[in-house]
C-alpha cells in the first residue's frame, strides 16, 4: 500500500491573510525609497533589495535576522541613488518579524507558495506607483 505524504494544513486563513496585507504593507512603503541607479521596467531592478530578501526567505540562507537586515541595508546602498533611511531600517525590520511571525505559522508548501504571493504584490504596488505617477522623489 503506497504512502501519501500530507503535510498538516491547520492554519488560520484569515489570521495569516492580515498578516500578508501587513508584510506587503511594510514592504511596498519601504519599496518607495529605493531609487535603482539605472532604471528599468524589469522586474528585478522595480524590486530592488526586497526581490533580494524574498530570495533568500524563500531559499533560507539566512538564519540570523540582523545579517538579513544587513544583507538588504548593504543591498540598497549598492544599487541605489539614495542610502537607506532610518525610518527605510525600521520598515524592514517591522516586515522581517512579521515575516518570522507567518513563517510560524505555515508549513514550508505554504510558505513558498506565500513568499510568491508577497512578491508580486509588493511589485504590483510599486509598479503601480511607477505608472500613475512616479515615486516621492518624481523618479520613475
Amino acid at each position: 500500500m503506497p504512502v501519501k505524504m500530507v503535510e498538516k494544513e491547520d492554519v488560520n486563513v484569515k489570521e495569516v491573510r492580515g498578516l500578508m496585507d501587513e508584510i506587503i504593507q511594510e514592504l511596498s512603503e519601504y519599496l518607495m525609497e529605493f531609487i535603482p541607479e539605472r532604471m528599468s521596467f524589469a522586474k528585478h531592478s522595480v524590486m530592488g533589495p526586497v526581490g533580494k530578501l524574498i530570495s533568500i526567505l524563500e531559499s533560507g540562507r539566512f538564519e540570523n535576522k540582523d545579517a538579513l537586515i544587513g544583507y538588504v541595508i548593504n543591498v540598497h546602498n549598492n544599487t541605489s541613488r539614495k542610502r537607506i533611511s532610518s525610518e527605510g531600517v525600521k520598515k524592514l525590520e517591522n516586515a522581517l518579524s512579521k515575516l518570522e511571525e507567518l513563517r510560524a505559522k505555515v508549513n514550508v508548501r505554504m510558505w513558498v507558495r506565500l513568499m510568491r504571493e508577497i512578491d508580486y504584490a509588493v511589485y504590483k504596488n510599486k509598479m503601480e506607483r511607477i505608472v500613475l505617477g512616479g515615486d516621492k522623489d518624481g523618479n520613475a
